[in-house]
């Protein structure tokens, strides 16, 4: 389970944040880059998790009143009156069914979200994605990069501190693309070298899921 600290705990308040956040996706999709399936699969999710949490409401309310009315007919008092019999519960018809994991699969999409070159604070606080506390400034956090090889693989070595995680970039030739999340110091790239050329990294700290403080200064080195 994520510990984004912009999701409500309870699951009655996370239906209230997801179909909001659903519904504000579709506003700005395009200027994250998002898909049409990315916002179908929000609102697909967004509707599941309302129907099973209401249906959750439900069969805990009916089942209440059966076993009070169970008891009532089994125990009496003799004398008092029957009551009406609990009606059966109406069917309702079920949305798309999703796959497991939609709160994992949430967090996943919001760190796309949050390194999208559209993305901004405004975006961010309109789709309710930016944690409420912040209880140290993170302004300033910047990771330190040292380059070591073993062997035919480079290690990314870096100092946690309080973060909880790094973000790493490589760009091989063809600019920075994404390589790895890393929560435990030191991360290998195992990527096979196939010819002579100079592989730089750069990283930045993540807090509560969210990208914190400055990239890393570039590092670099060579392989062969």
């Amino acid at each position: 389970m994520s510990k984004a600290g912009y999701l409500p705990r309870g699951d009655n308040e996370r239906v209230l944040w997801l179909n909001q956040f659903a519904s504000k996706l579709s506003i700005h999709a395009t200027t994250l880059g998002l898909t049409p399936a990315d916002v179908s699969g929000t609102q697909n999710d967004a509707a599941m998790f309302t129907y099973l949490v209401t249906q959750v409401e439900i069969h805990t309310t009916a089942k209440e009143s059966r076993v009070n009315y169970k008891n009532l007919i089994k125990d009496g008092p003799i004398g008092a009156p029957g009551g009406v019999l609990p009606m059966p519960i109406p069917v309702i018809a079920a949305p798309t069914v999703v796959a497991p994991g939609i709160f994992p699969r949430l967090a996943m999409l919001v760190q796309r979200i949050k390194y999208s070159p559209g993305y901004t604070e405004a975006i961010g606080k309109d789709l309710g994605v930016i944690s409420a506390q912040k209880s140290t400034d993170t302004t300033d956090l910047k990771p330190k990069l040292k380059l070591v090889k073993k062997g035919e693989q480079v290690q990314v070595q870096w100092v946690k501190g309080i973060a909880d995680s790094i973000r790493i970039e490589k760009d091989s030739g063809a600019g920075w693309q994404f390589l790895a999340i890393d929560s435990i110091p030191h991360y290998t790239d195992k990527t096979p070298v196939t010819v002579a050329t100079t592989w730089k990294y750069r990283a930045m700290y993540i807090i509560n899921d969210e990208p914190v403080g400055q990239w890393s200064d570039m590092v670099s080195i060579g392989v062969s």
